[in-house]
Formats: structure tokens, C-alpha cells, sequence
């Protein structure tokens, strides 16, 4: 049996496009690896996504990498060789070879995680438009750390303390989040006179927290909820009322669903933004549904009703979305 070629030489097998078909497969397989592991690692924050869009992580860590394998017209994989060939420093062993390829997955891994979520929960990605917005308005800029977006002062960052992580930025004090115009300026300068941690802002960890307060009435008490506040409960009810609106008129009145089937989509979408507004989703998106239809099954879910379900769900952050960026 043929021996594995070592990354190393893959690699460089892969800039002078002289990859066999096996060797392909051999260095698909090691990034799929890598990312595999790094989703798995970061599992309990991407719960609430995968299971609403009913995906797996071995299905996600094949849609991080697959950009990396789109051919230029010569057949090459543009993208690898690109980061390949300006990677610093240069690429001579198999150690070196195979901490590219971890960090190359990461990177991928953490842009699919950011457009997972951004796609899967309006809330978040209003808000990272937002703090998006911050960071240019700031002459501030991203970089990638050890797989992870941070937002630094400048591309000539130099980590020289332990990276805040998600944890360290839940238990900031709240008075730093309460004017948006300075709040990055307020976080670097917590984190250069309060602490002996490197000034670096963990993007996807500080959009969450801020999803959290800005959903929630934690200025004015405990509360964990955005029941209560009007902004949101209005523009989230014009959006279900637009989503129900669009379910009587392209499915109802057609009669492609019945009454019954109409209220039991109706309940469903309804406890769906509930839940949305108070932390994500938190239960497969087919029980929504098959919790008001007691006579159905998962597979009555996926022959009747999965396409045109997963459309209003869709419709319904979208609408969200809009309301939010105005």
C-alpha cells in the first residue's frame, strides 16, 4: 500500500498544479479534518443555529471549506495557493505545513460561522452591520487571530497578552455598553488600563452580547427578555403579520394547505419568534411545526410541509431584517 504523501510536499504539489486526484482527496480530507474539529469545538454556541436549519456539523465543516476548492480556469485552487504562497513565514516543513492547513480551516471555519449566523438570525446580523460600521467608522480593522475575528486598533497588532474570549466579554460591566458611538474606544481602553489582556475584541463574542442587551431590559432590571420592549415587539409583530399575510395569499387561498394546517403554521411561526427574540431557537425547526399537528410525523413534515415551512421561516427573518437595518 502507497504511503501518504506529506503535507509538505502536497502543497507544494499544489502550487505547481501537479496534484493527482488521490492527493486531492488526501488534502480535502485534512482540511475537512481540521474544520470538523474546530465546529465541534465550537458546538454549544452554534446549537441554536444548526438544529433551526436542520444541518449537521459534518454538513457545515463541507460548506466552510468548499470555497477553498473552487478552481480559477486553469483548474487551480486559486484561493490555496494564494494564502500559500504570501503565507509569513514561508512554508519549509511538515510542521509548518500542517499549521497552515489548521489555521487555513479555521479561518474558513469562522467565516462560515459568522455568514451562519448572520443569515440564520436577523437580530445578529443587524447588529453586526452595526458594529461593522464602528470598526470603519473608527479607522479600526479585523484580523484573524488563531481562527477566531478580532477587531484591533491596526493590521500591525501584536498579541502580547492572553486573547479576551467569550466568557471575558459576557462579564464586562454593562455601563461600557451604553453609548454605541464610543463603544469600541471604550473597550480597548478596558482592556489597556483594567486588564493584562492583549487589545484585541473577539467580533462574533461581542455581537452576541450586545444581541443580548439590546434584546433584553438588563438596563432596568434582571430581565433576560425582550417581551417588553416596544421597538421590538413592534416591528417583529409587522413582520409576522407580513409572513402570515404571505402564507394565506400563496398557500391558503390557493389550497395548497388547508385551515387546520394554516392555524398549525400560524402557532408555529408565532412560537418560533417568540423564541428568536429570547435567545434563538431552541428546538428542531420541524417540531415547531409537527407540535401543532399531533396526527403528522417527520415524515409528513419532509413529503408535505418542509419546503413551504423553511420558506416562511426565511420570509419572517428577512422581514425582521429589513425592519431592523431601518
Amino acid at each position: 500500500m502507497k504511503s501518504l504523501t506529506s503535507y509538505f510536499q502536497l502543497l507544494n504539489f499544489l502550487a505547481e498544479n501537479k496534484l493527482s486526484k488521490i492527493e486531492t482527496n488526501q488534502l480535502v480530507e485534512k482540511i475537512y479534518s481540521f474544520t470538523f474539529f474546530y465546529l465541534r469545538y465550537k458546538n454549544r454556541n452554534l446549537y441554536k443555529v444548526f438544529v433551526a436549519e436542520n444541518i449537521t456539523l459534518q454538513e457545515m465543516a463541507i460548506d466552510a471549506i468548499a470555497p477553498l476548492f473552487e478552481r480559477d480556469g486553469n483548474g487551480r485552487f486559486i484561493k490555496i495557493i494564494k494564502s500559500f504562497n504570501s503565507w509569513e513565514p514561508k512554508i519549509n516543513s511538515e510542521e509548518k505545513a500542517l499549521f497552515f492547513l489548521n489555521k487555513l480551516a479555521a479561518k474558513s471555519a469562522e467565516k462560515y460561522i459568522s455568514e451562519l449566523l448572520r443569515n440564520s438570525d436577523p437580530f445578529f446580523s443587524s447588529i453586526l452591520d452595526s458594529v461593522n460600521y464602528l470598526i470603519t467608522k473608527n479607522n479600526f480593522t479585523k484580523k484573524q487571530i488563531l481562527g477566531t475575528t478580532y477587531i484591533v486598533e491596526s493590521q500591525d497588532f501584536i498579541k502580547l497578552g492572553s486573547l479576551p474570549d467569550t466568557e471575558f466579554i459576557n462579564q464586562l460591566p454593562i455601563e461600557i455598553f451604553d453609548d454605541n458611538s464610543s463603544l469600541l474606544l471604550k473597550l480597548f481602553n478596558f482592556l489597556k488600563e483594567n486588564t493584562d489582556k492583549s487589545p484585541a475584541i473577539p467580533l462574533n463574542a461581542l455581537v452576541q452580547k450586545l444581541k443580548k442587551i439590546r434584546l433584553s431590559n438588563c438596563y432596568n432590571s434582571e430581565a433576560t427578555s425582550f417581551e417588553n420592549i416596544p421597538e421590538i415587539e413592534s416591528l417583529t409583530q409587522i413582520a409576522y403579520n407580513n409572513t402570515i399575510k404571505k402564507l394565506k395569499e400563496t398557500y391558503t387561498e390557493k389550497n395548497k394547505i388547508n385551515d387546520f394546517e394554516t392555524e398549525a403554521f400560524t402557532n408555529a411561526l408565532s412560537n418560533i419568534l417568540i423564541d428568536m427574540k429570547n435567545g434563538g431557537i431552541s428546538n428542531g425547526l420541524h417540531n415547531y411545526l409537527l407540535d401543532q399537528l399531533p396526527q403528522s410525523n417527520f415524515n409528513d413534515y419532509k413529503n408535505k410541509y418542509q419546503n413551504t415551512f423553511e420558506y416562511l421561516f426565511k420570509f419572517l427573518k428577512n422581514e425582521i431584517k429589513i425592519r431592523l437595518d431601518k
